[in-house]
């Protein structure tokens, strides 16, 4: 699960004091205490940074890959708020002040990640935690979009994405044919992935409806979950809000589970019963359909200039697996 994947940003390397710039404005003449970069993001910057007299620590998040993902995500977090758990936004600066980087001060969420609990193997709460995961998803797909489409910063869909079919079939098509796609995924695979749009692609157009808002980014890295007071499983924050778009919600579940070949069946059930019982919208065509859609992210990943071996190599091992499954 994107293990030995690197960064495609260098970590931006800030003191205390210029963090402590950065923070005034939200916390006028606050100390930094102590600053904590976190890992597990690809991206952009972040630090955990405590402050003196205030008892929660607060993150600050460098945008370094999108610079208008900052005032989306911030607007994200308003609009979800109440239905969604997310770390609240305390202050945003859209502009930028650093490089002309913008960034946001987020209030600091305790949890643990999907990721670390999966890797744990606690095969008794791993139902409960997917039930956890789902119903959250159902949540994020509640907020309905007339069309498919990238989100401005007021959230308006701008640039149209196009339907399920067109998104997959016309976007994955078009990556297939550069030179850089086709070399790491080989001429016999891609041949062959070609060949299953065109054979499955009007599968997709069951699903040009609904259109609702999509993480895009769902997955166990960016999901904090703790304990119920009952023992069970809660989600205490969905992180990452970047890639958020108008569009099918089966794209989120695609992303959920790409490993699900990795994963404790429990979890995946979990997740469906979860996600369906909160009015998740579940075709029957389900599991097809999210291996088909998430064709799109393999093929982004491959068309990184910059993919290392351990990323071409998972994303080639994936598009042989739907091959598998799908034909």
């Amino acid at each position: 699960m994107q293990d030995g994947w690197e960064r495609r940003h260098a970590h931006i390397e800030l003191n205390h004091e210029a963090i402590r710039a950065l923070l005034e404005p939200a916390f006028p003449g606050c100390a930094v205490v102590a600053a904590e970069p976190l890992s597990g993001g690809l991206a952009n910057t972040n630090y955990r940074v405590t402050l003196a007299g205030r008892d929660e620590p607060v993150v600050l998040r460098l945008y370094t890959r999108d610079e208008t993902a900052c005032a989306r995500e911030a607007a994200l977090a308003r609009l979800v708020a109440g239905r969604v758990p997310v770390a609240e936004v305390l202050y945003a600066n859209p502009a930028g002040a650093v490089d002309g980087q913008p960034y946001a001060v987020l209030r600091w969420v305790e949890g643990v990640k999907l990721e670390r609990l999966l890797a744990e193997g606690d095969v008794a709460g791993v139902g409960g935690m997917g039930r956890a995961v789902g119903t959250t998803l159902a949540a994020i797909h509640s907020f309905a979009f007339p069309r498919s489409g990238n989100l401005g910063p007021d959230l308006a869909v701008t640039e149209s994405l196009g339907t399920p079919r067109e998104m997959t079939e016309g976007h994955v098509g078009e990556l297939l044919r550069k030179p850089l796609v086709r070399e790491r995924l080989g001429g016999d695979l891609t041949t062959r992935v070609e060949a299953l749009l065109r054979d499955q692609a009007d599968t997709l157009d069951a699903i040009a409806e609904p259109m609702t808002l999509v993480q895009a980014d769902y997955k166990a890295q960016n999901l904090l979950l703790r304990h119920d007071p009952d023992g069970g499983w809660r989600m205490a924050a969905v992180l990452d809000w970047e890639f958020a778009h108008a569009g099918t919600p089966l794209l989120d579940l695609g992303i959920l589970l790409r490993y699900r070949h990795t994963l404790p069946p429990d979890f995946t059930h979990g997740v469906i019963a979860g996600y369906a019982e909160a009015g998740g919208f579940l075709p029957a065509e389900w599991p097809r359909l999210t291996r088909l859609l998430d064709l799109l992210s393999l093929a982004e990943f491959l068309a990184w200039p910059d993919a290392n071996a351990r990323m071409v190599a998972d994303m080639r091992a994936l598009a042989e697996r739907t091959l598998e499954e799908l034909t």
